[in-house]
């Protein structure tokens, strides 16, 4: 017979060890508090991108000039692109009002080196407002009921054109004559030289959130995971026993909790993919338990002569190898992610990361003795 580690001989060392993080979770959390992303807080949240290279000096420094003391600006890696959040806990971030707006784009134009220059802004504008504009101004003089209706004009065709062109070369012209150089008629060659000019910067996305907007949000993550526990509880009850159920609710509370902790001390943003990631890990980790526990209760079954202690023990020695391949394999994507996956996907894979490897070992150290202890304490008794 193949030997078995004693994993659970060494439970009151797992338990001490999670005692330990749990309350340093907690601690950190209570001193350090949780950075609340946009979502939560109320705030704006901007991704542009620069024609030119810009440096993260001169962008922080043109948002402290312009009183933005709340910025956050993380940029991308790999890329001329910034992520801007303008939080609203303090100062006036929040307002989306003209003055905010102005003062935005004073800074985008401060660092990019942008000119102000009356007409329309090539690189910014979109395919259905170029032929909006194109329709308006008629530079090729076209029928009035030509343009009537949906039908499509020789200004979409050349709207599209131009924005398809764009794409190509990275998002921006470099000069009038690259666009005049995609048209054919001379009408419109003059007309773009006449009326068109090139921005050196497009915001590639802008989410404003309300304070009121990020305070349901907030209601709502929590209820969310809230309920995602009971819904657990409920399952695992029906399914196994109530001993089993809480067995698997400490374990995954266990889990939230340490991963919270790591997520404050690291400096991390809450946002809504982090609160997806949270809810990912509630099932990681359930899934591992489910496992531990369906191969106890059909051990239970067949030698209910051997101590409720042996049986786990041997429960988690027929599932390690299983465990832990699955453990590894997600290990390995998580990792990927966090490393290579850019600033959008870090705050998502951090928890994941570290929620992977505290839901593993949460199934063996946390689950199974909580579940020990309560069946025998409660349920043997009875």
């Amino acid at each position: 017979m193949k030997r078995e580690i004693n994993f659970f001989g060494g439970r009151f060392i797992g338990l001490a060890i999670s005692t330990i993080l749990i309350l340093a979770s907690i601690a950190v959390v209570a001193i350090m508090g949780i950075q609340r992303g946009v979502q939560f807080v109320g705030g704006t949240e901007i991704q542009v991108k620069f024609q030119d290279e810009v440096a993260i000096g001169d962008m922080r420094s043109a948002f402290v000039d312009a009183a933005f003391k709340n910025a956050t600006i993380v940029k991308v890696e790999g890329e001329n692109e910034f992520i801007i959040k303008l939080k609203g806990e303090e100062g006036d971030e929040t307002r989306k009002d003209s003055d905010v707006v102005k003062r935005v784009t004073q800074v985008f134009m401060q660092v990019s080196g942008e000119e102000t220059r009356e007409g329309f802004d090539l690189n910014k504008i979109n395919a259905t407002d170029l032929a909006y504009n194109l329709r308006q101004a008629n530079p090729l003089a076209l029928e009035t009921t030509e343009m009537v209706g949906e039908a499509r004009t020789v200004y979409e065709e050349i709207a599209e054109t131009i924005v398809a062109e764009r794409g190509n070369r990275g998002d921006f012209f470099s000069t009038l004559d690259d666009v005049t150089a995609l048209v054919e008629q001379e009408e419109m060659k003059t007309w773009i030289a006449d009326n068109g000019k090139l921005g050196k910067y497009i915001k590639l996305k802008e989410d404003t959130f309300s304070p009121s907007i990020s305070e349901e949000q907030t209601d709502k993550a929590v209820l969310a995971i809230v309920m995602a526990l009971i819904s657990i509880l409920v399952y695992v009850t029906i399914r196994f026993k109530f001993d089993y159920a809480l067995g698997a609710i400490a374990a995954l509370v266990h889990d939230v909790i340490i991963t919270l902790g790591a997520f404050a001390l690291f400096k991390q943003e809450f946002s809504l993919p982090v609160v997806a990631a949270f809810l990912t890990i509630v099932g990681y980790s359930l899934n591992d338990t489910i496992v531990v526990f369906d191969r106890i209760r059909e051990n239970a079954t067949i030698i209910k002569a051997k101590p409720l202690a042996e049986i786990i023990n041997r429960s988690i020695n027929q599932t390690i190898s299983r465990t832990l391949l699955t453990s590894l394999t997600t290990l390995f994507v998580v990792v990927v992610l966090f490393f290579f996956g850019g600033v959008a996907l870090k705050s998502f894979s951090f928890p994941l990361l570290v929620g992977i490897i505290v839901g593993t070992y949460s199934s063996i150290y946390i689950a199974s003795p909580v579940f020990h202890f309560i069946e025998e304490r409660f349920y043997k008794t009875k």
